[in-house]
This record gives structure tokens, C-alpha cells and sequence, in this order.
């Protein structure tokens, strides 16, 4: 070799290539590790500007204008002539009812449109047939033309042609809606659409006074949205509309979207710094045996930094390798995904092909990126000491990596790991998440080293201890544990932090699945009905009993009110500062009612309930919902009024309550003393407990005598609830499932480094007269001890996870299900652990002197 003459590039890739391919099977978990981490970064990534683009591309078709009015009444002629001097204006009326099929069999809830003319001012309604509106909805003989949801069609099992039945009136099905530029993101849940002229609405009969219709108002301008709504307002000051515009949406939808994809995303990271201890003892091992190859090559003049420049180049492939494969299992889950979602996030083939390269292409190109990054940020510690070992350790007859990489490659480690940190917090939807995500798992991380150092200190005093005595087993069980290559650190970092997402994605899902099967059906009722009459009272109470005599029916006032003062102060006075909250605060409908038994089973927070009804000319007593009152800044003692139909209610805050998440019915925002809301009270909701069966004839029954009341069967709640939850399910098990396989991999990796010392200490000890059996007791007494550890550590922190979660957001009890989580972090730490040790015990069977030559 000219050692006189610099290598090139073009030998240092020859020479990396040609080392690589000789012991590629060594490095093969380096790459399943990343290949892992890098799909569920690249998946969901791509969906995440997926599915952002579907809903921001256009954003007033969205919300189907520039701005939205959204009334309980029509709005004043002074206020219609106002709008249409500035600009176009469109109404859509709604109200929610039940819908069923022909032979009034099955019931579904369904949302009724009805829009005017110039409904849609953004967008396009497209339908099969492609029709005019007006011709579809036209009467032709006795019936009406409807326009629904496909999927409203297929539940009902009908199409096109066939009837269905909408209150005392008979439509026939004249088209489907194959897109909707304004539909609601909750109409799967709330009820899915159906058009029908002015004149059907009528026919129904589903309107009588004091049913509840939505106006929503769209309005279409040229001007500057901040000066049309100063100016709107100056010219109507005291407006008790929820007025929202097409950018306040964008930016309300932008940020949950930017909170989800990044807790996706993190998820996803989290895999991939899993995965990133796989890559570190891969590159170990591998480095492990080509200590000599790299001591000889020094031996023979090669210069350091060709030599550098050699392995920095074989990581940087190994990297790119699996960025470029696990990007492209990425890009073909997402695919997957999309195709399965059908038209729900469709996206429009004129965005371009800058859209088209934002979208696919630099998604894939940042997770290759990750991938390179973490592959150098996790094997350069490894690469730095293998390349700092001493080449006279040829002439001892093994080479030996440094215990500590030198100054500078730590220090260039330190900064990789900087531009790591920055890149991934530039790259985030949400950076203030990811830096609060990254703190915690700086905790985390700093927890397991707290508890590694622990278990290492505590190892050694049981040892010297009397725990160990005179047990050769028990004592080489504790030396392992704390001796400076004990697999014991990362075992801990990578099976901990999975174990610990797989706890609390357990926790989360047994809650909401135990919820759904057994805490809701025994507390729930039959049925809960919405916007009784008060002259259907009776009527309606005596029709269930006849169809069942032991059904109880439970009837509760709901009265809408709009919050008018805050401790005698006008809100539009004391928010004057903020323009968005004001209108907020000013558009927002409370729903108000009496306890009455308390059938939500509210849970208070501060303050009592009272026994005594309202007094004459004092203000009501009132306990209010904890979000509401929080948003406000309102606690116990404050005095609030409320404007009902140009009427005000005035009380006194005596109480804040919470609601029970789930198990929620009606979500009142305050509840008054009896008596406070007799003189307001247009309407009931209430509940019926009977059996299912009993459900079903009520219902069919309801909708015939009372076509506006709404009934929600319990069981068909449930059962769309079941599917969401399995879908969400599913999801989760996806996520926890990758990482726990990338945390096996880790471990097997954590095996395969050490496997060779233990085998070779094993038969070594053998030879000098400790028993096979002793020696294997040893080695289960090591794996058993990391299992418990891994355990108790996933379950505490799992717990501390999941818990608090379910308590304040799903406002469901898990502390119970404790032991679920410890079961499931038992059986897989015992899985992984006790998988990797088999192929040892079996290993200790071969010929001690052949393992003690190959050393």
C-alpha cells in the first residue's frame, strides 16, 4: 500500500462497501430498528399534511363563507339588509331528528338541511344524480324529494328511489350527497345529512314553536374581515349571535390538528429512539469484531482520518438504507390508509406539483433524514472508542475498544445531538409540544439513570450483604448486574420506555372498553329523549307505560340562555379588550335546568348543593360547569345573568360541578334552584329506563304520536361508541405493537453484544469447576430480577400516564385496573427477556472448548 499518497473517496466507498457486505448480518437489527421507527415517522407524517391540506386547502369552503352567524331565530330585517350591502348572504336551516325506512322499522338520527338558493357560496355540492337542486327536491305526486348521505342510505337500506319517513311525511330518496363542502366533522356522530325543500320542512310538521332550529348565516365579502366584523358590530352592539369567521376555523381546526399529528408524531420518535439502542449495540457488536481489521489497517499506515471517514461512511449507508426502505413502508401505510378512508380526506388534483411535493416527497425526505441522524447520533459514541483502540493490542493477541471516547468526539456527539433536538422541534406541527415532550422524555431518561445507578449500588450491598451468601448463583446474579458491561442499562432504557407505552395504551383501552360494557349500561337508560313539549308531557309519559309497564320516565327542563353580566358588569363591557373572546362569550347558548335528582350524578368541585327552592325577587342559587366557569375566571360567590328570549335570569354562584365524561347525557352548563327557570321553560329532555327490547317499540312509537321529540337508544350509542373505540383500538395496539418489536430487537441486540462474553465467562467458569447448573440458575436469577424491575417500572409510570388521563379527560375511574397493566408488563418483559436468554442456555450445551478457542 503507498501510504504516501491520500486514499480517495472513491477507495474509502470501494473499501466500506466491500466491509460491509462481509458481515452485514451483524448489523441486520441496526436496520430493523430503524426501519421501524423511521415507517410510523414517515406514515404519519404524510398523513398529517394529508389530511391538513384536505381540510385547510380551502378553508371557507369549510366553514361555507367568509363569516358565520349562527341564531336560534332568523335574524332581523335590519341586519339581513346590512349583510347584503356588504356582500352575499346564504342561509342554511337545521334541526336534528329521526329518520326511518319505509315499513318504520329502523330509526336513525339524521341532520335536516334546508338551504337556500344561493347555498353553497364556497365549494360545490356534488350529487348522483347531477341534478339541480330544486328538481331533486321537488314534489312529484305524494312525496317529496330527499337528498342524503350515502351512508345515512346505507343503514336505512335503501337507494335511490326507495322511501323513508321524516316526521308525519313521506319523501322519496332523489339523490345522494357525494360531497358536501361544508359538512360537519361531527356528522358521523351528531347525524348524517338530509336536503329537503322549504315547502317539505312544512309538510313534516316538526316545526311548532319552541322547537330548536340552528340559522346559520354564511356570508360572502371582498372586504377586510376585521373591519367588517368592528364595523358589524358597532352597528349592532348588543348582538347575541355566535359569529365565527373562516380564519378564526382555520386557525381552531390548524392548531387540534397540530396537537394530534405531533402527539402522533412523538409517539413515532419515541419508537425511533427505541430503535436508536438498537442501532448502538448493533454498531457495537459489529465494531466488536472489527476492532482488529481497523488496529491492523493502522498497523499498516492507513491514516486516521481515511480510516474515520471509512466507518462514518458505512453508518451514513446503513442509515440511508433503512430511511429509503422505511420511508417507503411508510408512504405505503399512509396509502393504505387514505384508500380505506375513502373520499373523507380527498385531495384535489390542481393543488400542483408543489402541493403534490409537500405532501409525499419532503415528508420522505425528512424521515430519511432522522433516520441518517439518529443512526450517527447513537453509533458515534461506539465508533469513537473503537476507532481510539490501540493497535499494539495486535501483538497481545486481542484488541480492546477505549472505555471513553475522546474529548472531541464527545463533544461533536453533544452537537449532533443538538441539530437533532433543533431539527426535530423546526420540524413538529406543534414545537411547544415537542419541547414539553422532550423535557419528559429527558425525565424519563433521567429517572432510568437514577434507577440504574440505584439498582447498580444496591446490587453490590446485596452481594456483600446477606442476601447472596454463600450462594454462587445468587452472587453472580448481582455481579452481572452492576458490573461495568452489565446489559442491565440498556436493557432498562429500551424496554422501560416501551413497556411504558404499551401500560398505558392498556390502561386507556380497558377504561374506555369497561366503560362501554359494563359501567354505562347499568347506570344508562333505555332511551334519552330530546325536546319534549310541555303539552306532550302527559301523553307521552302514559304511552310508554302503556307499552311497558315498568318503564320509568324522568322529564328535565332545558332552557338556552345567553350569558348577558358578570357581577352586574355587561360582558360586552368587561371583554371590550377582546374582540373574539366577547363574541365567544356573547354568542354561546348556556343550557340551564333544575337538579331534580341529579340523574347526570354530577360531581362537585367547590361549593354545595342547596334543598331550598328559589326565593322571589332574590337571585337563584346556581352551580356551574368547572370548563365554563374556568374559561371566565368565575368562582363560588360570583353573580352572573343570563338573557332568555329578551328576559333576564339573575344568580349566584354556589357551587362548581364537573361532568362524568362519558356517561353524560345532557352537558348543562348550569343547574338552578327549582322554580329559578318555570316562567322560560319551552321544552324537556329527559330519559326512559326499560328494557332494550322495550326501547325499540318505544321508539318506533315516539316517532309516530311525537315526530319532533329526538330518541337516542342507549344500545345504538353504545354500539357506534364500540366501533370508534375499535378503530381508535386498533390504532393504538399498531403504535404500541411497532415499538414493542422495536424494543425486542433492542433487546436481541443487547444479546447479541453480550452473548460471546457470557458464553465464553460461562464455559470458562465451567472449566474452573462451577456446575452448568449453578451457572444457569445464575442466569435466570439475572433475567428474573430485570423482569421485575422492568415491571414495577412500566407499571409505576405507565400508571402515572394513563391514570390522570382517564380522570380528567374521559372522567372515568382506572385506579383499579392497576393490576392489568402490571400483567401485561409482566407477560412481555418475561416474553423478551426469557426469549433472549433461551438460545444462551441452549448454547452452554456445545463443546466448552470449542467456544473457549473461538473466545
Amino acid at each position: 500500500m503507498n501510504t504516501d499518497r491520500p486514499a480517495g473517496t472513491r477507495w474509502m466507498l470501494r473499501f466500506a462497501l466491500s466491509d460491509l457486505r462481509s458481515r452485514l448480518s451483524v448489523l441486520k437489527v441496526f436496520l430493523a430498528c430503524l426501519i421501524l421507527g423511521v415507517t410510523l415517522v414517515a406514515a404519519t407524517a404524510i398523513l398529517y399534511r394529508i389530511i391538513e391540506q384536505s381540510l385547510l386547502a380551502d378553508t371557507r369552503a369549510l366553514l361555507g363563507g367568509d363569516v358565520e352567524l349562527e341564531a336560534s331565530e332568523p335574524l332581523p330585517t335590519e341586519v339581513l339588509e346590512w349583510i347584503s350591502a356588504t356582500g352575499s348572504i346564504s342561509l342554511v336551516r337545521e334541526l336534528n331528528t329521526l329518520v326511518s325506512d319505509e315499513l318504520g322499522e329502523s330509526f336513525y338520527n339524521a341532520e335536516i338541511l334546508v338551504a337556500d338558493a344561493a347555498y353553497p357560496l364556497y365549494g360545490e355540492l356534488k350529487l348522483t344524480p347531477d341534478q339541480s337542486r330544486a328538481a331533486l327536491l321537488a314534489r312529484q305526486g305524494d312525496r317529496w324529494g330527499a337528498i342524503i348521505d350515502p351512508m345515512l342510505a346505507e343503514r336505512l337500506g335503501q337507494t335511490i328511489g326507495d322511501q323513508i319517513e321524516i316526521g308525519a311525511a313521506t319523501f322519496r330518496i332523489s339523490a345522494l350527497i357525494q360531497a358536501q363542502p361544508d359538512r360537519s366533522l361531527n356528522a358521523n356522530w351528531r347525524g348524517l345529512p338530509i336536503m329537503i325543500s322549504d315547502e317539505a320542512l312544512q309538510a313534516t310538521e316538526l316545526i311548532r314553536p319552541g322547537s330548536v332550529v340552528d340559522y346559520q348565516y354564511r356570508v360572502q365579502t371582498d372586504r377586510n374581515l376585521d373591519a367588517w366584523l368592528d364595523e358589524f358590530e358597532q352597528a349592532f352592539p348588543d348582538t347575541r349571535w355566535d359569529i365565527t369567521t373562516f380564519a378564526e376555523r382555520s386557525e381552531r381546526l390548524a392548531q387540534r390538528l397540530d396537537q394530534i399529528a405531533t402527539s402522533l408524531i412523538l409517539i413515532a420518535f419515541t419508537t425511533l429512539f427505541i430503535g436508536g439502542l438498537g442501532v448502538a449495540n448493533s454498531i457495537h457488536a459489529y465494531l466488536d469484531e472489527k476492532l482488529g481489521t481497523i488496529a491492523t489497517l493502522q498497523t499498516l499506515g492507513l491514516r486516521h482520518g481515511p480510516l474515520i471517514g471509512i466507518y462514518l461512511l458505512q453508518v451514513g449507508m446503513l442509515g440511508s438504507l433503512a430511511g429509503i426502505i422505511g420511508g417507503a413502508v411508510g408512504l405505503a401505510l399512509s396509502a393504505v390508509a387514505l384508500n380505506l378512508a375513502g373520499d373523507a380526506f380527498a385531495v384535489s388534483a390542481s393543488n400542483g406539483a408543489g402541493q403534490w411535493i409537500a405532501q409525499w416527497v419532503v415528508p420522505l425526505l425528512l424521515s430519511w433524514l432522522f433516520a441518517v441522524l439518529t443512526a450517527y447520533v447513537f453509533a458515534l459514541p461506539a465508533l469513537a472508542r473503537a476507532l481510539a483502540a490501540s493497535p499494539a493490542g495486535l501483538f497481545r493477541g486481542k484488541v480492546q475498544a477505549a472505555r471513553h471516547e475522546p474529548h472531541l468526539w464527545r463533544m461533536a456527539s453533544y452537537g449532533l445531538l443538538a441539530v437533532y433536538i433543533v431539527a426535530l422541534l423546526v420540524w413538529l406541527p406543534s414545537t411547544q409540544l415537542g419541547f414539553f415532550f422532550l423535557l419528559a422524555l429527558g425525565v424519563l431518561w433521567g429517572m432510568l439513570e437514577g434507577l440504574i445507578r440505584g439498582l447498580r449500588y444496591a446490587a453490590r450491598a446485596l452481594e456483600n450483604g446477606g442476601f447472596a451468601g454463600s450462594s454462587f448463583a445468587r452472587r453472580l446474579a448481582l455481579a452481572n448486574l452492576y458490573r461495568p458491561d452489565s446489559p442491565l442499562r440498556a436493557t432498562l432504557l429500551s424496554l422501560g420506555t416501551a413497556l411504558t407505552l404499551v401500560v398505558a395504551c392498556t390502561l386507556l383501552v380497558s377504561t374506555l372498553l369497561r366503560a362501554l360494557e359494563s359501567t354505562i349500561p347499568a347506570e344508562a337508560p333505555a332511551l334519552i329523549l330530546y325536546d319534549v313539549f310541555p303539552d306532550q308531557l302527559d301523553s307521552l309519559e302514559s304511552g310508554l307505560r302503556s307499552l311497558d309497564p315498568l318503564s320509568r320516565t324522568e322529564l328535565l327542563p332545558l332552557v338556552r340562555g345567553r350569558l348577558a353580566a358578570i357581577n352586574t358588569k355587561p360582558i360586552a363591557e368587561l371583554l371590550a379588550d377582546d374582540s373574539r373572546a366577547r363574541r365567544e362569550a356573547m354568542g354561546d347558548e348556556y343550557k340551564l335546568s333544575y337538579l331534580s335528582g341529579n340523574p347526570e350524578d354530577l360531581e362537585l368541585v367547590s361549593g354545595s348543593w342547596w334543598a331550598s327552592p328559589a326565593a322571589d325577587g332574590e337571585p337563584a342559587f346556581m352551580a356551574m360547569e368547572d370548563r365554563e366557569a374556568n374559561e371566565l375566571g368565575l368562582t363560588v360567590g360570583d353573580r352572573v345573568e343570563f338573557s332568555v328570549e329578551g328576559r333576564t335570569i339573575a344568580a349566584e354562584i354556589r357551587a362548581l360541578y364537573q361532568q362524568k365524561g362519558l356517561q353524560t347525557r345532557f352537558w348543562f352548563e348550569g343547574v338552578l334552584q327549582d322554580g329559578a327557570l318555570d316562567t322560560f321553560i319551552g321544552r324537556y329532555v329527559g330519559v326512559v329506563y326499560q328494557s332494550d327490547a322495550a326501547a325499540k317499540k318505544s321508539q318506533q312509537w315516539l316517532a309516530r304520536n311525537t315526530a319532533n321529540v329526538i330518541t337516542l337508544r342507549t344500545a345504538d350509542w353504545l354500539e357506534t361508541a364500540g366501533d370508534l373505540l375499535g378503530k381508535a383500538t386498533a390504532g393504538l395496539a399498531a403504535i404500541a405493537a411497532v415499538s414493542l418489536m422495536a424494543s425486542l430487537l433492542v433487546l436481541s441486540s443487547v444479546v447479541s453484544v453480550s452473548r460471546r462474553r457470557q458464553l465464553y465467562e460461562a464455559n470458562l467458569l465451567h472449566c474452573l469447576g462451577a456446575r452448568h447448573r449453578a451457572i444457569r440458575s445464575a442466569m435466570l436469577l439475572e433475567t428474573g430480577l430485570l423482569t421485575v424491575i422492568s415491571t414495577i417500572f412500566a407499571t409505576a409510570l405507565g400508571s402515572l400516564i394513563a391514570l390522570p388521563l382517564a380522570a380528567t379527560l374521559l372522567k372515568l375511574p382506572a385506579g383499579d385496573l392497576w393490576w392489568l397493566g402490571a400483567l401485561t408488563a409482566g407477560a412481555v418483559s418475561s416474553f423478551a427477556l426469557l426469549g433472549g436468554l433461551l438460545p444462551l442456555l441452549r448454547a452452554l450445551r456445545m463443546n466448552p472448548a470449542f467456544l473457549l478457542r473461538e473466545g
